[in-house]
């Protein structure tokens, strides 16, 4: 799934987000927190249908799509057997005491529990990065580990 997002000035974000054979999904997310979402192929210029939703409606769907109604079978499976983890990621700031190091003389597994197995920098992404790898003012450093570690991660790359 490749998702494009693009500043729309005075408006908000747009997200393209192509999810199988073609069709895409396009959120546009206002300033105001209304979301309007279309479905539409990659080859034509008008939605095949669109919907409208305040921030509160889209907030519940959110909710509902992320598991927290329904969790199917496999994920409560796979989650009894792994434990709490959690997949996010935090953006290298100008200020950070990160930039211009490499992930192995950072230690950043050791110090913060967490694991980088990618960076995204601009529009490319280094999948499971080599531990010399050097981080940037702008690099979105995508993690894995223990749920309750991550605010440690967090506070060690925006310190």
């Amino acid at each position: 799934m490749s998702v494009r997002e693009t500043e729309l000035p005075g408006i908000g974000r747009r997200y393209d987000i192509v999810v199988s054979k073609g069709q895409m999904l396009v959120v546009v997310v206002h300033r105001s927190g209304r979301r309007d979402l279309y479905v539409t192929r990659r080859d034509e210029d008008e939605p095949r249908c669109s919907v409208e939703l305040s921030d509160d409606q889209a907030r519940r769907i959110g909710a509902i799509l992320g598991g927290a109604y329904f969790k199917p079978d496999l994920v409560e499976e796979i989650e009894n057997i792994i434990g709490d983890f959690v997949v996010d990621w935090v953006t290298v700031g100008p200020a950070s005491h990160v930039v211009g190091h490499s992930i192995e003389s950072l230690q950043i597994r050791r110090r913060t529990g967490m694991s980088v197995i990618a960076i995204v920098r601009g529009k490319t992404s280094i999948n499971a990065p080599d531990p010399s790898e050097v981080l940037r003012v702008g690099d979105r450093l995508v993690v894995v580990g223990p749920q309750d570690r991550f605010g440690d991660f967090v506070t060690f790359v925006l310190s």
